[in-house]
Formats: structure tokens, C-alpha cells, sequence
């Protein structure tokens, strides 16, 4: 429990220096989007690659992961530009979004219904928000 407790804690805390290091790196969102791949791309082949761990995927798996890797980058791209030309709270508040536009838009990619706690848990979200 206590361990689960501090990594979250780590979690929450780089999440949000994510932000503030966004604005104090002086280079443009594209080359830091570029760069932080750079490095996390080097470290996972290091980690994983080096521990022969890294398995050998389908076409379809590789096309599928580079599409969505693609997306993440465009997402990143927009973060660290909306912290450029905003500031930093008012990036947060728009990634901290991303989970409330997540339970609205499952259902209709999913075609099911609704949950009505997740509607009333949304619109408190949305009051935290406002506030």
C-alpha cells in the first residue's frame, strides 16, 4: 500500500513538472516533442533491448502502434504548444480533461450505453473545472 502511495505521489508530481519544464526549455514544442522521443526511444531500447526482451510483431501490430504513437506525438506536440502560448494552468486544466472526454467518447466508439455515474462524475469534473 505504501509503495502504490509513493509511486503515485511520483506520478502526480511528474506529471506536473511535465508542464513547468515545458515552459522553461527554451526550444520550440516540435524539437522537444522530438528530443523527449529521442530519449525514451534510446532508454526503452537500452532497458528492453539489451535484456533481450523485445519481441518480434506483425505488420499489423507495428502499423497499428506507430499510428497511435503518431497520435501521442501530435498530442505532446499541442501540450507543450498550448503551454508556449498560454501557460502552464491552463494546459494542465485541458490534459486533465482528457479522462471526462474519454468516458463521453468510449460509448459511442463502442456502442454501448451510457453510464449514468460516469455522466455525474463528468459534470463534477467539469464544476472543478469552472471553479
Amino acid at each position: 500500500m505504501r509503495k502504490a502511495l509513493i509511486q503515485l505521489n511520483a506520478a502526480v508530481f511528474l506529471w506536473g513538472f511535465t508542464g513547468v519544464l515545458g515552459r522553461l526549455i527554451s526550444l520550440n514544442e516540435t524539437w522537444l516533442v522530438w528530443y523527449r522521443l529521442l530519449i525514451t526511444v534510446i532508454s526503452l531500447w537500452i532497458f528492453y533491448g539489451l535484456g533481450k526482451k523485445i519481441k518480434k510483431l506483425p505488420s499489423r501490430s507495428i502499423l497499428y502502434i506507430g499510428l497511435i504513437g503518431t497520435i501521442q506525438a501530435l498530442h505532446w506536440v499541442c501540450f507543450y504548444g498550448s503551454i508556449k502560448y498560454a501557460n502552464v494552468t491552463i494546459a494542465l486544466t485541458c490534459l486533465s480533461t482528457s479522462a471526462l472526454l474519454s468516458s463521453l467518447i468510449e460509448p459511442l466508439v463502442l456502442k454501448k450505453r451510457f453510464d449514468p455515474i460516469e455522466i455525474l462524475l463528468g459534470l463534477f469534473a467539469i464544476a472543478g473545472i469552472v471553479i
